[in-house]
């Protein structure tokens, strides 16, 4: 099932679109307790597997793969030389031979090809999966422990990851959090997953899935923004995607220079703006002046109006400057659900 197909179905399932993402208007998005399910087709992914894969990603990824469980995932970055990430993800380890990075899907070619380039001496090979696979969302509750009820594979906690099998092919299953599972299918399988798990949830829009990785502040790096951030402006560093340990890495170097000399004068925040169209990650954030503080990287419809992540200068954040977008909507900055200023080499 290609994508035209694909979105013809969930259309006929009740969907509206707008550029990629399913929005399904007549079902309610606001309670937690229930189970959303959610087309995210917007995501993709890079699948590296070989016998060389761990110590191929050891030497190229920002994370420390070799101390990752198999089973388990982390998010991680690929950095160009200058320490500026060309993609950030969420690294599923099912083994040391076996990797799905996931990622927006509009980041999935160029991620592949950066890879590719220190692949060659390593028996491992890469491919971006977005069009042979599909990525469905779970999200609510206990939405894991629903889920494994549902098709039969067993409670994954936080951060775990799983392989079963639907109708003869194998899928896998990632809890994301403790409220999000994401679920890798086949695409030819897509749609009959889709109706399984119907019954039991309610379709729910792509912005759904997104306001949760934005509350709990999970930067998404996507096109625009490739080779835009250095991992610390993000707060990956502080979400376990960033280790200091580990040795040589890409982009190391710098990465490492700035975290022991503490130089960042940027990094991520989380806010709000009133509705309207959805600003482009990337797009360029003013203060009280006329030189850009910062830039956004990501945003969601929602219904207090749009939620967003964004990198900005601290010191301007810090003095209390009045925030906006080009377009003059004016930013009203959130806590995130962790410690912006923790240190974790302490």
């Amino acid at each position: 099932m290609d994508q035209q197909q694909w979105q013809d179905f969930l259309s006929n399932e009740g969907a509206i679109w707008e550029g990629g993402r399913a929005h399904f208007p007549l079902t309610s998005n606001d309670s937690p307790q229930g189970l959303h399910l959610i087309d995210l087709g917007p995501v993709g992914g890079v699948s590296v597997s070989g016998p060389d894969s761990q110590k191929f990603l050891q030497g190229q990824l920002t994370c420390d793969l070799v101390n990752l469980p198999d089973g388990h995932s982390t998010l991680g970055a690929h950095c160009n030389p200058k320490g500026r990430m060309i993609s950030a993800f969420s690294a599923l380890k099912l083994s040391q031979s076996e990797f799905i990075l996931r990622m927006p899907r509009d980041l999935a070619p160029i991620a592949q090809q950066a890879l590719a380039k220190y692949a060659v001496f390593f028996k491992t090979e890469l491919r971006d999966i977005s069009d042979e696979f599909h990525w469905l969302g779970l999200q609510g509750q206990n939405a894991t422990h629903q889920a494994s009820q549902i098709l039969g594979f067993a409670p994954l906690s936080s951060g775990q990851v799983s392989t079963f099998e639907y109708d003869g092919q194998r899928c896998i299953a990632q809890s994301v959090n403790e409220s999000q599972l994401s679920l890798l299918v086949p695409a030819s399988k897509a749609q009959e997953l889709w109706l399984e798990l119907s019954p039991h949830s309610e379709a729910s829009g792509y912005d759904q899935w997104q306001k949760g990785q934005i509350d709990a502040g999970i930067p998404q790096i996507d096109a625009a923004t490739s080779e835009m951030f250095i991992p610390q402006m993000t707060n990956l560093h502080l979400l376990g995607g960033v280790s200091f340990k580990k040795g040589c890495y890409t982009g190391q170097e710098v990465i490492a220079r700035m975290q022991f000399r503490g130089a960042a004068k940027r990094r991520l925040y989380r806010a709000k703006c009133e509705g309207g169209d959805l600003p482009s990650s990337g797009l360029e954030i003013f203060a009280e002046g006329p030189q850009s503080i910062g830039n956004l990287v990501e945003a969601c419809h929602s219904k207090d109006g749009i939620q967003l992540l964004a990198v900005l200068t601290i010191a301007k954040v810090a003095a209390g400057q009045t925030l906006q977008l080009k377009d003059g909507r004016t930013l009203e900055i959130q806590e995130l659900p962790y410690d912006a200023d923790a240190d974790p080499l302490a």
